[in-house]
């Protein structure tokens, strides 16, 4: 997957688990369908539910019962790969491992690294689990390749803040509902 497009997932079987707060998940799952993919998601809180409401399995178990449910699911449906945003979430390192166990390919998306108007993604991880090259050396040898045309994306800061108060709001909510749950950050 040098490029990540949908195409490049067309017949596999992708197993979605949190994605960034707002409507990028299931936006991502409307054109991996529609590139010939098979899509499976995860909630894990009202957030996740509020922005991926329907076709999704919300899991409500204990954090002790995760790897089991997840492997037991990666088995079920057969999953080429687990695609996931920020892989240092305690949910998604526990994905990781499991995944790698059960041969599954696993997809990171972090917000871009030095990039404005891109989201990174990288196939086995992001940040400290990135193959990316670290030394500057490599990169200098690379030859230079015109780049492609960006698409302004402008100021997004009032979409993320509503998406983030409609997110946490929703997660609050439906706490009753989602009780095992433990968020990577303070829901307050």
């Amino acid at each position: 997957m040098s490029e990540a497009r949908p195409e490049a997932l067309r017949g596999k079987r992708v197993l979605l688990l949190q994605g960034p707060v707002g409507p990028f998940f299931r936006r991502l799952a409307e054109r991996l369908r529609a590139a010939g993919a098979e899509v499976h998601k995860i909630n894990f809180n009202g957030g996740d539910w509020l922005f991926y409401p329907t076709g999704a399995i919300s899991w409500r178990g204990h954090p002790g019962d995760w790897p089991q449910f997840l492997a037991r699911l990666l088995e079920e449906r057969r999953i080429d790969i687990v695609l996931l945003f920020g892989d240092c979430r305690p949910i998604h390192r526990v994905a990781r491992t499991v995944a790698q166990r059960h041969g599954v390919k696993l997809g990171a998306f972090e917000e871009g690294y030095i990039r404005p108007n891109f989201v990174t993604f990288e196939q086995f991880g992001v940040n400290g689990f990135s193959l990316m090259p670290r030394q500057a050396q490599f990169y200098r040898h690379l030859p230079c390749r015109p780049g492609k045309a960006e698409r302004e994306i402008g100021s997004t800061f009032r979409y993320a803040a509503l998406w983030s108060v409609l997110y946490y709001a929703a997660a609050a909510i439906g706490r009753p509902w989602f009780s095992h749950y433990r968020h990577h950050r303070p829901l307050r």
